[in-house]
């Protein structure tokens, strides 16, 4: 029996050591811990070679750790490999894990097979997927024939075919068009209201902080900060300053805007300034304080998730 603290994604001292030819030692990953409950979505963002891919394939089972444990709902994927298996749904992208010669619904029997389904069942499953992932119409044609988008909405497909507890999805909207990859967020958000333990990887912001309830920054193999979109937007935010919008109502910007205290930053066009300030709600009360009746709006936004990512980046 599985107990509830043990259901979804537990990752505790995981490690992943590569020796070189030359003898060199490298750590791809060292000492992560990491915990996706039911229901909850957590992005993973880092630039390449951060570790993430590394990751992914531990999680997965693909490649063994050199140290540290990995639970897909209760059951540890070294160890009890099967049933991790069976907890777990992945979908890595691009051509590998689907066969191209074969067609999207004969790719999806032959893992379903795998997974146990048979007859019926397995028709039915299979057929329901492709109209979930938008494919029953290229249903009969060969994969090797589909596009990288038409790709990655069948490895979802196949992520999904036996009902999974625990969905780790790298890039899923890579290679959409817009309003595909508006679908994907769509899909992915409700497999995580149903209760599912989704893990994500993107180089998309917006993708993450849209669906995620947490993200972490991995940088040189480890976690370098994990909290909600929100939570690290501010907190950045005393490093970088914030953004402070003012519109006035004249032609043009008035003197004196380049008084504001913390002033970091400040550009101009028209009657509009955007000012970066180390304290934007400071910025705001002396602006409004200076400027008695000639404004039209001022609104403060702390950094964006990308500037935090491209912060960690250029320190690493």
């Amino acid at each position: 029996m599985i107990l509830a603290a043990d259901r979804g994604l537990h990752v505790t001292g995981l490690t992943r050591v590569f020796t070189t030819r030359d003898g060199t030692v490298r750590k791809a990953v060292d000492d992560v811990d990491l915990t996706v409950r039911p229901g909850e979505l957590v992005s993973v963002l880092g630039p390449n070679g951060a570790g993430k891919t590394t990751t992914v394939r531990m999680l997965t089972g693909l490649l063994l750790p050199t140290s540290g444990t990995v639970l897909l709902d209760g059951h540890d994927v070294v160890k009890d490999r099967k049933k991790a298996s069976l907890a777990c749904g992945f979908s890595l992208g691009g051509d590998t894990g689907l066969y191209p010669r074969l067609t999207a619904r004969q790719n999806l029997t032959f893992f379903g097979l795998m997974y146990g389904l048979r007859g019926g069942a397995l028709e039915g499953k299979a057929d329901q997927l492709l109209r979930t992932v938008n494919l029953a119409d290229r249903a009969g044609d060969p994969v090797g024939s589909f596009s990288r988008g038409m790709k990655q909405r069948l490895h979802l497909a196949r992520a999904l075919l036996h009902d999974p507890a625990v969905l780790i999805l790298d890039e899923p909207s890579a290679g959409l068009d817009p309003q595909s990859a508006a679908a994907m967020r769509a899909l992915v958000a409700e497999l995580s209201a149903e209760g599912r333990s989704i893990l994500l990887t993107t180089h998309d912001m917006r993708e993450a902080e849209e669906l995620s309830d947490r993200i972490v920054l991995m940088r040189d193999g480890r976690i370098h900060a994990e909290s909600t979109a929100s939570a690290l937007r501010l907190a950045a935010a005393e490093r970088l300053g914030h953004t402070v919008r003012i519109d006035f109502a004249e032609a043009e910007v008035p003197d004196g805007v380049g008084d504001c205290p913390g002033l970091l930053d400040e550009q101009r066009t028209g009657s509009t300034a955007i000012l970066r300030a180390t304290d934007g709600p400071a910025a705001v009360q002396w602006l409004l304080a200076r400027f008695p009746g000639r404004t039209l709006s001022v609104a403060v936004t702390p950094p964006t998730l990308e500037e935090v990512f491209l912060e960690m980046v250029a320190v690493s």
